[in-house]
């Protein structure tokens, strides 16, 4: 299973002017002297950009959590706002980067995978919902003596963004019992003893995984695991283009096919030469066109 943040640029429309500090985006980093600083970057109206630094002491709240994109402060001061407010409430780290929130009860963790022990909250955007477990966790404030502070900490745990599966989301959600260690939405591709590409697993929203193995069965299984398929993996989408809607008309053109390298769409009713304008629904639900032509395949196995 994954375990990752997100951009808070997709969660929370910015309400603070990016020309605040005169800064449009930057990174904490530690310059040459050993301090830490903001390094600014701002853009031009020609396109190029320009960079100064900025002491961490002079920066707002505001701009910490949202041009900073520190997220475990933003996501605090959304979901915890009594505790994440002001500049007060900030907990710096030993290190050079974005400070947290604090907080005041430990949370203890059972696993490095997902503890399990954490609140779980739901964050929702315009068009992609988040499942995020809060943490109350320790971290160094001081590198000298090794002091510490508890800090809250957001883990996201799985989200989604496809009509496909949005009334299936749930927070937290179910793992599939493999050993992959996969939540709803992740797909993996098995190997054969000789090391080709022969099988597709997709974790289902339920907790169960659903494995395919051998080309056929792929397939046939178009309204779940291959529809994965072309979600995860953009080759996917540009070999098959004209057949996304039409599973059938794929074809396996060579014996490995990860990740879709040896797949193909056969010409269906066009003969070798032709040309043609291909509109298809990706994975998202999103209406595309692109321009197709009929070729001899010449790297077939069969």
């Amino acid at each position: 299973m994954s375990r990752f943040l997100f951009a808070a640029s997709l969660l929370v429309a910015c309400a603070v002017s990016t020309s605040l500090l005169n800064c449009d985006y930057g990174l904490f980093e530690t310059a040459p002297d050993g301090a830490c600083v903001f390094e600014c970057t701002n853009w031009d109206d020609s396109g190029g950009s320009s960079s100064h630094s900025v002491d961490p002491s002079t920066l707002t709240f505001d701009f910490i959590k949202e041009i900073a994109v520190c997220e475990n402060v933003l996501f605090a001061s959304v979901l915890h706002s009594s505790d994440c407010s002001g500049l007060d409430d900030l907990v710096w780290t030993s290190e050079c980067e974005c400070p947290y929130c604090g907080c005041s009860t430990e949370t203890t963790a059972t696993d490095d995978v997902y503890s399990g022990n954490g609140d779980h909250h739901v964050v929702s955007a315009l068009v992609s919902k988040i499942c995020l477990e809060s943490l109350c966790v320790p971290v160094v404030t001081d590198a000298t003596t090794d002091a510490t502070s508890l800090v809250y900490q957001y883990i996201g745990l799985a989200s989604v963004s496809s009509p496909r599966f949005w009334d299936e989301f749930t927070c937290p959600p179910p793992m599939c019992s493999d050993s992959q260690e996969t939540t709803p939405g992740d797909t993996w591709f098995t190997e054969n003893d000789a090391g080709d590409t022969e099988g597709f697993c997709y974790c289902k929203w339920d907790g169960t995984e659903q494995c395919e193995t051998g080309f056929a069965n792929i397939v046939a299984s178009s309204d779940t695991v291959l529809t994965e398929l072309y979600k995860r993996y953009d080759y996917c989408e540009y070999t098959l283009t004209d057949c996304l809607d039409e599973p059938t008309r794929v074809f396996q053109r060579r014996s490995v096919y990860y990740p879709c390298n040896g797949l193909g769409c056969d010409c269906g009713s066009y003969s070798a030469g032709d040309t043609w304008t291909s509109t298809y629904t990706d994975a998202d639900g999103e209406q595309k066109c692109a321009s197709c032509s009929c070729q001899t395949d010449s790297s077939s196995d069969g």
